[in-house]
């Protein structure tokens, strides 16, 4: 499973992370993100489910860890897809960019 702590981390950058990272994911491969709990955080990992292709992906849990260190959580799964890819980044991410 790809893991991708975006807490003290430059954004734009992470996301452009997590949009290659994904794209060399295999069907059946899980990415786990954390964010942080504030509403910027919380904008972020909105982001990330909007860069992604949402046909693409299943969104297996989403939680907010409390404690000592409060944390968010999404763990995606990449969908068995019957079309490939041939272009480079998927229109839905040119159109949120």
């Amino acid at each position: 499973m790809l893991t991708f702590d975006l807490r003290e981390t430059l954004i734009p950058f992470s996301l452009l992370q997590i949009a290659n990272a994904f794209r060399q994911m295999k069907p059946g491969e899980e990415m786990e993100i954390y964010a942080g709990v504030t509403r910027i955080d919380a904008a972020i990992l909105k982001d990330v489910m909007l860069i992604l292709p949402q046909t693409d992906y299943d969104l297996l849990s989403r939680e907010n860890r409390v404690g000592d260190d409060p944390v968010m959580r999404l763990i995606l799964r990449k969908k068995h897809s019957l079309k490939t890819h041939k272009q480079k980044g998927d229109p839905s991410c040119q159109q949120s960019i």
